[in-house]
């Protein structure tokens, strides 16, 4: 009876704790499989998070519309890799690509948008099992401070 007790008691608090290991955020994602071309929808109510790139290969097109923001200009950020980024970022929401602007030495921008944010995510160097795309959205009333 004894065990049965502290079962019942362990059981809910391993959940407790897995939940919030694993699924911390409901804006740090995990793509699965994104065909090319396929546009990948950022969580709407998300306007800071991470994205996890499984096998990261050919380009990731991230659309990002935040719910909070849809009535601002605003630009999306993305965290780089101190001195030696895995992926290139692309603003590519008015049709055609547009290099990001460089703000710091791990941070890039793209421009400010109303409505949505459509960026290239594109690969280089070595296939790696897993990346990670850090990102934030910031308006144009917010001050543009590098991400920590």
């Amino acid at each position: 009876m004894a065990a049965l007790t502290s079962i019942s008691f362990v059981l809910p608090l391993f959940i407790v704790m897995a939940q919030t290991r694993f699924f911390s955020s409901p804006c740090d994602e995990m793509t699965y499989g994104v065909p090319a071309g396929q546009v990948y929808n950022v969580n709407p109510s998300c306007t800071e998070g991470s994205i996890s790139w499984s096998y990261p290969r050919d380009t990731l097109r991230l659309l990002f519309a935040p719910t909070d923001l849809k009535d601002y200009k605003f630009a999306v950020c993305f965290k780089l890799y101190a001195n030696d980024s895995s992926y290139d970022v692309m603003d590519v929401t008015k049709g055609d690509k547009q290099p990001c602007k460089r703000i710091s030495d791990t941070e890039v921008c793209t421009d400010y948008h109303i409505d949505g944010v459509l960026a290239d995510v594109e690969p280089k160097g070595p296939l790696r099992f897993m990346d990670e795309i850090r990102y934030r959205a910031v308006t144009t009333e917010q001050q543009v401070a590098v991400l920590p």
